[in-house]
């Protein structure tokens, strides 16, 4: 019989067999017969201000890698604390475990300290709830977690550890290979409903791809432009989706959600036959279903996601890198070439609504206060491949629809849950994950209120993440949808004071700068990078321009 190990070390030793280099979390009396035995091994816990923090950092750790990122809260308060983060990695499919903590199994029921009904909360907002009562089920229950936060189409798991279970209970470490209880989806449309897909094609002349998520997270990208050239079909993404193709590819169009672009919408109407690749098609991509697409082709890993919003003429199921080239040899082999036309046409719609957004007041450079396109147009000068853009909701995302991004940026946002005070949080989780990227969070001020103590755990872990602060003094985007649908001045509980963010920053261990005019970012960027430090560029920004109800 093996060395007897108490259930903490069992946890920890699980973490340490599938490779866990990061915990993020806030320790509590409940959690220290997990945080100690970390000590002994290469794995770190980082300590955040808050578990939202930890919560959105594991979050970007998860979108980063594709390997769960691990956070961590004791009981009741501690564990509630990470729900938003939670729900936001849920509704973006990313791989997340969350640990947390109970009181004692005797204990259960009686009111004791932060008692909370963990299940409850949990069970709507995670892929999986695995309360951990004995033991026995502990090295299980981990790798369960692990299985399920990779699966199929990625999400949270939460582990709910009992106290006694961690701190008196043992058992013996029976040692595994993550590759013996997770196995990577490897399958492949069916000849028959490839060959289906296929005719289905070759019936239209006018196609458009839609591409979400998925196709970052099946590394899908060459193949889908190899698609689209065969088809001469334009490529229009979700905001999940940026990233997945590079900005510079000559069939691209840009994404569409909520707030534009008209381009991007009128590609899906006039299509006769629109490619759906990894995107469920949620309210936010759509514009809650009101965009019209005909003669759907789905293809996603999950089933149950094909046809749930949109009738399909053809589901393909299966992982869309292997699918998509399947699809495209056959139309090789049969000499298939798609009619440029539609293609053509739809370009040079982009070319003429570029002409009319980059142009006008909203572009002066010069400008102070400083325009949000006129910010884009400078920020896109000075953005570098393989780097990390990191977004927060609201407002400083949905202006990121302009931008051009370089080859292989990582794009990430909460976009379906909407969960402000991300971006912070996941820049760190990234940061850690991959120290050789450039990662940059955007965010705005309201979202800074909510998330400043990260600003310390940046300072702290010495991380040179590049933020970009545009501040409106004002939660901009409620403030500007209120005055669409209320009318002039009829507005409430959106504004703030002129707080000086940057000498809060520098007192928590953030240089930075401001930036009055949008022509300043590159020079302020410019000492971000030679600071190798942890930098915070501070643009005050007109929020006169609004993005309701389209600004696109």
């Amino acid at each position: 019989m093996g060395e007897q190990l108490r259930g903490g070390e069992l946890v920890v030793k699980v973490l340490e067999e599938f490779g866990a280099r990061a915990v993020f979390g806030v320790p509590g009396g409940q959690t220290l017969f997990v945080t100690d035995p970390l000590l002994d091994t290469p794995i770190r816990f980082i300590h955040t201000r808050h578990e939202n923090g930890a919560a959105c950092a594991a979050d970007g750790w998860g979108r980063m890698t594709g390997e769960p990122g691990i956070c961590l809260a004791t009981t009741g308060p501690g564990a509630t604390n990470l729900v938003t983060g939670i729900g936001g990695a849920f509704r973006d499919s990313s791989p997340m475990i969350a640990l947390i903590f109970q009181n004692r199994l005797p204990d259960v029921g009686k009111g004791d300290a932060q008692e909370c009904d963990h299940e409850q909360v949990f069970n709507g907002i995670s892929k999986k709830y695995i309360p951990v009562r004995d033991v026995s089920t502990v090295q299980w229950a981990m790798r369960e977690a692990y299985r399920v936060a990779r699966s199929g189409r990625p999400g949270p798991v939460v582990v709910d550890l009992y106290r006694d279970v961690i701190e008196n209970q043992t058992a013996e470490y029976i040692p595994e290979r993550p590759e013996q209880y997770c196995v990577t989806a490897d399958s492949v449309a069916g000849e028959e409903t490839v060959v289906r897909a296929v005719n289905e094609l070759k019936r239209h002349k006018k196609i458009c791809i839609w591409a979400g998520n998925g196709v970052k997270l099946a590394k899908a990208s060459e193949e889908l432009k190899a698609l689209s050239k065969i088809l001469c079909a334009p490529v229009v993404c979700t905001y999940n989706g940026i990233g997945g193709i590079d900005g510079g590819f000559e069939n691209y169009i840009g994404p569409r959600s909520r707030h534009g672009s008209k381009v991007a919408r009128n590609a899906i109407e006039t299509a006769e036959c629109v490619v759906v690749v990894g995107s469920s098609l949620t309210a936010i991509s759509t514009n809650r279903w009101e965009i019209a697409a005909k003669h759907v082709i789905q293809f996603d890993i999950i089933p149950e996601n094909i046809g749930r919003h949109y009738p399909v003429e053809v589901g393909v199921v299966g992982d869309a890198k292997r699918s998509i080239k399947k699809i495209s040899d056959h139309l090789i082999r049969e000499g298939h070439k798609g009619e440029p036309s539609f293609l053509n046409e739809i370009l040079t719609q982009k070319e003429e609504w570029r002409k009319e957004v980059f142009s006008g007041s909203i572009t002066d450079t010069e400008a102070s206060p400083v325009p949000p396109v006129a910010r884009h147009m400078e920020l896109e000068k000075i953005l570098r491949e393989n780097s990390v853009f990191v977004v927060d909701a609201g407002n400083p995302g949905a202006w990121t629809h302009l931008t051009r991004f370089p080859d292989n940026t990582t794009y990430m946002k909460p976009v379906n849950y909407g969960n402000m005070g991300f971006a912070l949080g996941a820049a760190l989780g990234c940061k850690e994950a991959c120290p050789e990227k450039e990662v940059i969070a955007l965010l705005g001020d309201g979202s800074l209120g909510m998330t400043l103590g990260e600003l310390e755990t940046i300072g702290r872990e010495k991380l040179p993440i590049i933020i970009l602060l545009v501040n409106d003094s004002a939660y901009g985007n409620i403030r500007q949808e209120e005055l669409y649908k209320m009318g002039v001045n009829r507005y409430t509980g959106v504004d703030f004071p002129d707080i000086d963010y940057l000498n809060v920053a520098k007192a928590l261990g953030v240089d930075g700068c401001i930036v009055r005019k949008a022509s300043e970012i590159p020079a302020a960027f410019a000492r971000a990078r030679n600071s190798g430090k942890p930098f915070m560029v501070e643009v005050k920004l007109d929020g006169s321009y609004t993005v309701w109800p389209e600004a696109f």
